[in-house]
């Protein structure tokens, strides 16, 4: 089964501290600076551990971290075959300070260079393709690969039956809202957490907030409520799943994990239910480790976590 993800190729600088927040003249060492693929790649490299044929569409620089998101995501069986390498570019990074709390802050440094367009032919890219993901990010206009292109496949995908996943992120709330309703409409699937989602339809209950959403076209709202687990609604059903009780350490990266985990179940003719159980598993897990990219879940440790509670998923 074969994903496709579009844009949002950035890297982590992920600096573990001692606690936030900072104070101006006060000194921390941190043990240890990762430099990781971040953004989507978490979603990329979780979906191809679980075994899917995942396909990177986006740019990233010709520059080292641009370099570093592509070999990791090479690492991980992750076509880049549709990435495109800008040169004189500098790839976007985004520096993440995690104190032993849990408690972090996200500090952007946007990519810089020529923006580019989709290259390749749509039906061709599109292919034998059976899911395509696309954060809000990937439509705000500030990446390397242009937003209209992203949206273009996204709709394209839609239009050929493609299952298509949008995760409604907090960009969504400094893009075109006729953009984001586009993309919601075009969705198979439309994944957000409690704040985004009533913070963007501006509704003071995720209920009717859901409802709003599938009013505008999607036809399944998965809400990603963190430790607390999820909530999945459809115009049939509503659904509400328990996350599982882990020590966190560091939660960047959980949601895009728990999205290729869906995604993962949803290809897989799992029930809706049992998505979203796999996808709280392995959000779980994420959150137990600090770092991003290579440090998402491998498909046994998802598998044992479940085996643990003596879940069993697919049967």
């Amino acid at each position: 089964m074969k994903m496709l993800c579009i844009g949002d190729l950035v890297a982590d600088l992920v600096v573990p501290i001692r606690e936030l927040p900072l104070r101006p003249e006060e000194h921390q060492l941190a043990n240890e600076c990762l430099f990781v693929a971040g953004g989507t790649s978490n979603t990329l490299i979780v979906t191809a551990r679980l075994g899917l044929e995942a396909q990177a569409v986006g740019a990233v620089g010709d520059d080292w971290l641009g370099k570093l998101v592509l070999q990791q995501l090479t690492e991980d069986n992750v076509s880049i075959k549709y990435v495109q390498v800008v040169p004189s570019a500098i790839t976007t990074m985004s520096i993440e300070l995690v104190d032993t709390n849990a408690q972090h802050v996200f500090v952007g440094a946007l990519g810089k260079g020529s923006v580019v367009d989709l290259s390749a032919d749509l039906d061709t890219m599109l292919s034998g393709v059976e899911a395509v993901f696309c954060t809000s990010y990937a439509l705000g206009g500030h990446s390397l690969f242009s937003s209209s292109s992203s949206l273009e496949i996204f709709k394209h995908a839609d239009k050929c039956g493609i299952s298509t996943f949008f995760d409604l992120g907090p960009a969504a709330y400094s893009i075109d809202r006729n953009i984001v309703e586009q993309a919601i409409k075009a969705s198979t699937v439309v994944l957000a957490t409690r704040e985004e989602i009533i913070t963007w339809t501006g509704s003071n209950d995720k209920i009717q907030a859901t409802k709003e959403i599938l009013s505008l076209g999607a036809e399944i709202v998965v809400i990603k409520c963190g430790g607390e687990g999820c909530v999945i609604m459809s115009s049939q059903d509503e659904i509400g799943l328990d996350g599982f009780e882990v020590v966190v350490r560091d939660s960047a990266g959980a949601g895009d994990a728990f999205a290729g985990a869906f995604i993962f179940g949803y290809l897989s003719k799992y029930s809706l239910a049992e998505s979203g159980t796999i996808a709280n598993a392995t959000g779980a897990i994420t959150v137990t480790r600090v770092g991003t990219g290579p440090y998402v879940p491998q498909r046994a440790e998802i598998f044992d976590m479940l085996k643990l509670h003596s879940i069993t998923v697919g049967e």
